[in-house]
């Protein structure tokens, strides 16, 4: 007969927590990689303009737009190692939490294993013992 884990709340709580963990380093790395794609396309938006000599005001607008994608690339770039450092973070909340199932994860499959020969030990006592009925009845020493 085997009896119940008694971390297993515990151990359903640490797996929960893990999932969770795993989740935020995908949501992590997602904007992350949203941020690299915005990135990328004001980069190339940047090396796309083209001043045309035109009127002094024409070359003041594209001068003005080309320094707000500047600043924005420049926003953008702070925003990418923000989010660089966020999934390292959530990385390692993740190892962690990983780590932390992962022990009450042996611990159970160890209970497992104990529980599966304490099973099996009693089963062959209740062998041995009819097999010892048997052969006693067998040698006439026992009556039935």
């Amino acid at each position: 007969m085997s009896t119940a884990f008694s971390l297993e709340g515990l151990l359903r709580l640490r797996r929960l927590q893990k999932d969770q963990a795993a989740a935020e380093v995908a949501q992590a790395r997602n904007r992350a990689a949203d941020t690299l794609r915005r990135k990328r396309q004001a980069r190339d938006l940047l090396s796309l303009t083209e001043i045309e000599h035109g009127s002094v005001d024409t070359v003041h607008s594209i001068a003005a737009a080309r320094a707000s994608s500047a600043s924005m690339l420049a926003d953008l770039t702070a925003l990418e190692e923000d989010q660089r450092v966020e999934v390292e973070r959530a990385r390692v909340a993740h190892a962690a939490a990983h780590g932390k199932a992962l022990g009450l994860e042996k611990l159970e499959a160890r209970h497992g294993e104990a529980s599966a020969l304490a099973a099996l030990r009693a089963d062959q006592i209740v062998i041995d013992e009819v097999s010892a009925r048997a052969w006693h009845l067998a040698q006439g020493e026992v009556t039935p």
